[in-house]
């Protein structure tokens, strides 16, 4: 039995690298989990990762795992972020070191600060999260073309991209961090928040995605996903403004649905698309749902 090197890191609460060499050599492949801190599938998966390792029952191959909890402070608390805090998967773009002082910030803003260095270290990153609304698990790219090869071997139906165009999330997002620095990340929503199935499905991810990046033994999964390309956020007008029916992710809606409205506007879809994470519980203001449409498969 081979047993890994397993260091936690005394600086950075949540961080833990695993290697067989106590060098801790690269590749660095890192996978995040908890960044929204009521989203416990990416948690439970590091923990297990780090039980597995201690018993000896998993071990990497080359390179070292790179194990991080994002939001301790939330994840503690059970909330999507801290009372009072801000979303910390909207901080990444560090503007607010230059707009905010530092006496205001809140947990998020001081976490994304201290991650944000450790992230662009990486050579590649999967980021695990789960969704309010029932969803088939899907996973969300950067605009590295080595991301699009790593999505084909995670074992997923859906793919998105295009979350670089103006307007949307890319820049203040984690994987928006890799690819700055011109590294492959893959963010995956695994599932609703509560159904145990998510967790297996965040299991079977990260193992998929440590034998794609060659730092685990054994053979990923393959086969064409099928691409969607992002192309509007919808952000909530109003209190009134609510969803005409249930929607779940990835529901393929019809050109001419209305799809949302309130007393004074209705949104309609002008062109066949897919919806993802469609909540319209969010704060007026928050993203309610993001509309996609089929592309061709990303090279």
């Amino acid at each position: 039995m081979t047993l890994a090197t397993l260091v936690r890191d005394s600086t950075l609460e949540g961080v833990t690298r695993i290697s067989l060499d106590p060098s801790l050599p690269r590749p660095h492949i890192g996978i995040l989990g908890g960044v929204h801190g009521n989203e416990r599938c990416g948690v439970e998966v590091i923990r297990r990762l780090e039980r597995d390792v201690a018993d000896g029952r998993i071990a990497p191959t080359a390179g070292t795992w790179v194990l991080i909890e994002g939001n301790p402070a939330a994840i503690e608390e059970g909330r999507r972020f801290t009372r009072g805090g801000a979303d910390l998967n909207r901080l990444f773009d560090l503007s607010f070191v230059d707009e905010l002082p530092r006496e205001r910030w809140s947990p998020e803003h001081a976490r994304a600060h201290e991650l944000e260095p450790l992230l662009a270290d990486l050579d590649a990153l999967l980021d695990l999260h789960s969704a309010t609304s029932p969803t088939p698990p899907f996973a969300i790219i950067n605009d590295v073309p080595r991301a699009a090869e790593l999505s084909r071997q995670l074992g997923f139906g859906f793919v998105t991209h295009g979350w670089a165009a103006p307007g949307l999330l890319m820049d203040k997002v984690t994987i928006g961090i890799m690819q700055r620095v011109d590294r492959a990340a893959v963010s995956v929503e695994c599932g609703p928040h509560d159904d145990p199935g998510t967790v297996d499905a965040a299991w079977d991810c990260a193992l998929a995605f440590l034998r794609a990046s060659a730092v685990l033994d054994g053979a990923p999964p393959s086969g064409e996903p099928t691409f969607l390309e992002v192309v509007e956020i919808i952000s909530r007008p109003s209190e009134g403004f609510r969803f005409t029916r249930p929607l779940h992710g990835l529901e393929r809606i019809e050109a001419g649905e209305v799809i949302a409205r309130d007393r004074i506007a209705e949104l309609r879809v002008r062109e066949p698309c897919y919806v993802l994470m469609p909540n319209d519980e969010v704060p007026v203001g928050r993203d309610m749902v993001f509309l996609a449409r089929e592309a061709p498969p990303v090279s």
